[in-house]
């Protein structure tokens, strides 16, 4: 949203747009205080939650103050209204996930300060090279990987210069060339896929093992990988096959990339002592996430500072690095979604939602399964991901308590892996806003393919919801 906000600085950020936003939330807010009747099974301070969720939606979509001032706002309001404690309000910081987002935040730093997530990111294009449609998928499957251990946008971000000089080198035409279209989607599309399969991809995943925490439920790093990575496996070559069908590759020679891709590596020159450090602290950080965070004296977080720690000890980042590349308006906003689902959960709320969806939906569990990614994917495409899932878990997790058949863990999973997968929109995610800067796709064209691609999305998680993680694993 923070970069795509620039994009729209004329529509979003005109004063009278931000007042007219500012004032429906508060309307709203006011309205939920003032009217002295609650429907059946809600209580007061249920409803008054009610209005905080629906204020902190608006403000989350239309974004007339930062997704972090959103957050503290949700914080001050619980206890503001009687809602909940100050003390248990503020003590949501303390929550586990908010200390491994740290942790990630910082490694993440290091291996971005030191040019790392670019030479990962060159060697791996040298193999998909030889043909227009092995490169576009080699754009895609890198831009996944490296999505794997670091955030998302930070991916975007790197590959778009490397893969819009390759672009330039071969004097393609931006809006009217299907292979540049094809190439830059790849990249924002193989970003937001790849940021399911690990906690680190995106700031939704430890958000969802956070409320799980709460609920005395454990994730661990690997546990996350056997949920996610399937559903990254299966929908990262069909989106590929979607934008080949949607934007047929007009052309067949790719020398000039395959040149421009050599060059780029030869001026990196051979990998620095600096390099090796941070690579083999990831390496050691990973390693401990997938086989020792199930241990509760260590767990994620422990590990993601200890990593972090040994970047200190190793000069590999300074805290003026950490100061100016950890997204901390993140770590906010995390605190901001957390104390909402305990507020959801403790009034009844995120219950009484529940129910009255399931007796909508004739109590089909399966209806219930597909409505929970269908309006998830909506609702990501038009706001913040990570305040969408913030939304929707505590919804999520009252559903699982009021319908059989559903854990809290699995319908937490479909939020999560579902807030994800936002291909239509420009507002949609940082990696979206990100790749349409170069002006190589319109907004139709992202609307077409990711329309396209979404439906497939839901197709996928539908399946694999069903027939792997309830029928195979047993979620």
């Amino acid at each position: 949203m923070t970069f795509s906000s620039k994009l729209y600085a004329p529509f979003v950020h005109s004063k009278r747009f931000n007042f007219l936003s500012l004032l429906i939330a508060f309307f709203i807010l006011f309205l939920f205080y003032i009217i002295p009747y609650s429907p059946p099974g809600l209580t007061v301070n249920g409803r008054m939650m009610l209005g905080i969720l629906i204020a902190a939606a608006i403000l989350w979509i239309t974004e007339p103050i930062p997704l972090a001032a959103t957050g503290l706002l949700i914080i001050i309001l619980q206890p503001l209204f009687g809602i909940m404690p100050a003390e248990e309000i503020y003590s949501a910081f303390g929550n586990q996930a908010v200390f491994f987002l740290i942790g990630a935040f910082i490694i993440a730093a290091a291996v971005e300060t030191h040019g790392l997530h670019r030479r990962i990111a060159l060697k791996f294009l040298k193999y998909f090279e030889n043909t227009p449609r092995k490169f576009t998928f080699g754009i895609m499957l890198s831009t996944a990987l490296l999505s794997f251990i670091m955030p998302n946008h930070g991916v975007a971000a790197l590959f778009l210069p490397i893969i819009t000089s390759i672009l330039l080198a071969m004097k393609i035409i931006p809006k009217e060339s299907n292979f540049g279209k094809v190439s830059i989607l790849s990249i924002a599309y193989g970003c937001s896929i790849g940021s399911l399969g690990t906690l680190i991809g995106g700031a939704r995943n430890p958000l969802t093992i956070g409320f799980l925490a709460d609920a005395g439920i454990t994730v661990t790093f690997l546990d996350w990988m056997i949920y996610a990575v399937p559903v990254v496996a299966v929908s990262l070559p069909i989106v590929w096959l979607i934008l080949q069908f949607v934007f047929p590759i007009e052309i067949n020679d790719v020398t000039k990339a395959k040149n421009e891709i050599e060059q780029q590596v030869a001026i990196d020159g051979k990998i620095k002592k600096e390099e090796l450090i941070v690579l083999s602290v990831l390496i050691f950080t990973v390693f401990l996430w997938i086989f020792f965070s199930h241990y509760t004296y260590f767990g994620l977080a422990g590990i993601a500072l200890l990593g972090s720690i040994l970047l200190f000890f190793t000069g590999s980042i300074t805290w003026k690095d950490v100061e100016k590349k950890v997204p901390w308006g993140i770590i906010l906003l995390y605190g901001g979604a957390i104390t909402l689902g305990l507020g959801m959960q403790q009034t009844g709320a995120g219950s009484w939602i529940a129910q009255n969806l399931f007796d909508v939906m004739s109590g089909n569990v399966y209806l219930v399964i597909f409505s929970l990614i269908l309006f998830t994917i909506l609702l990501t495409n038009v706001m913040s991901n990570t305040g969408a899932v913030a939304v929707l878990l505590p919804i999520g997790f009252a559903i699982a308590n009021e319908i059989p058949g559903i854990s809290p863990l699995f319908s937490s999973m479909i939020i999560a892996l579902s807030g994800g997968l936002a291909f239509i929109f420009i507002i949609a995610t940082p990696g979206n806003a990100i790749t349409y800067s170069s002006g190589y796709f319109s907004t139709k064209d992202l609307f077409k393919a990711g329309t396209i691609a979404n439906f497939a999305c839901i197709a996928i998680l539908f399946v694999i919801a069903i027939v792997y993680w309830k029928g195979i694993i047993g979620l």
